[in-house]
């Protein structure tokens, strides 16, 4: 089972922080899941939302700040908003799974995985087109393209834009999506799931799945 912590361990420690990242290593997570987003001056920061309203109570879009004022957010949880070179550095040797956010990230993600000489990350994005960017700026890393909601979709840019695979929601997982994914050879990753006895049955029928969780500790004993 590959256990991927769903932005770092959203379950154990706030969001997409240094913290969270760092307890869904000591809890086992074979990769930590991260969210970017480009700020004004071009520095790639962890946050999931476009805006900063839902972790900071401030409605100032990240795109729109620098890097210095995002230094100087409080957040409702006082933890920081990190820069993803510091979550290359906490997360060591565990891989990250990098999330695309917005737009313009990917031509400076790629300069950052060129300076980046630690373990590769895996590239993951709802936005197909800025994916793509990516692989044609930074080669050689692998990409997956989400599609929560039509799982069929994915598959297909994944395999005309030349991504290693794609993510979408576990409920859309079934026997044939399972076997026409593995036919086109695309590695697959699914939507975050919570329940360990769910996680268990999910993984008896679809086992070369990764499974995203925000509660990475929950599955130590079924690795």
């Amino acid at each position: 089972m590959f256990v991927i912590g769903h932005r770092g361990a959203a379950g154990l420690a706030p969001e997409n922080t240094l913290k969270a990242l760092e307890i869904g290593g000591q809890e086992g997570a074979d990769a930590l899941e991260c969210d970017i987003q480009v700020t004004k001056d071009g520095v790639l920061v962890l946050c999931h939302d476009e805006t900063l309203l839902r972790i900071a109570g401030k409605s100032d879009k990240v795109a729109d700040l620098t890097l210095k004022q995002i230094n100087t957010t409080v957040t409702h949880s006082g933890e920081p908003i990190p820069t993803l070179a510091e979550a290359f550095e906490v997360a060591g040797a565990t891989p990250l799974v990098i999330e695309g956010k917005g737009k313009g990230w990917a031509k400076v993600l790629a300069k950052e995985l060129k300076r980046h000489k630690g373990v590769k990350p895996k590239i993951i994005s709802s936005s197909h087109p800025e994916l793509f960017i990516l692989t044609q700026e930074a080669p050689g890393f692998e990409t997956y393209a989400i599609n929560d909601h039509a799982p069929f979709n994915a598959i297909h840019n994944a395999k005309l834009l030349g991504f290693s695979g794609f993510s979408t929601g576990f409920s859309h997982y079934n026997p044939f999506l399972y076997w026409y994914a593995k036919r086109q050879k695309l590695k697959m990753i699914t939507s975050p799931i919570n329940r360990t006895w769910f996680i268990r049955f999910f993984h008896k029928f679809y086992p070369q799945v990764m499974i995203t969780t925000d509660f990475p500790d929950r599955l130590k004993r079924f690795k």
